[in-house]
């Protein structure tokens, strides 16, 4: 290829990141607008806290150990008992015993 077609594809490239990064400056800035003229506002999750340690326990679960697993599980239970969910705390701890159990480790 000559350098003026490499020069060409290359302008092409950067032409249009340059309209996707307008575009989606706008979208966002207009999202905004949008959403503090309406009044709406977005709310984090409740159970943020309960949601990253079910996270954590399924991460463990696919790339940890049985250990790991036995640990996060109570990490959850812990997370449901501050969020004061007494039902899915009793379920984690089912859990966390079961995980402990695999895993050898006496409570």
């Amino acid at each position: 290829m000559p350098t003026s077609e490499l020069e060409r594809e290359d302008m092409k490239y950067r032409n249009l990141v340059l309209v996707m990064s307008v575009v989606l400056f706008g979208y966002s800035t207009i999202s905004f607008l949008y959403l503090s003229n309406s009044g709406a506002r977005v709310s984090p999750s409740a159970n943020r806290a309960v949601d990253d340690q079910v996270l954590q326990y399924n991460w463990a679960v696919k790339a940890g150990s049985q250990n790991d697993r036995c640990v996060q599980a109570g990490f959850v239970a812990s997370a449901y008992i501050q969020a004061k969910d007494e039902p899915n705390y009793q379920a984690w701890s089912g859990i966390r015993s079961n995980e402990c159990r695999a895993a050898g480790i006496a409570q």
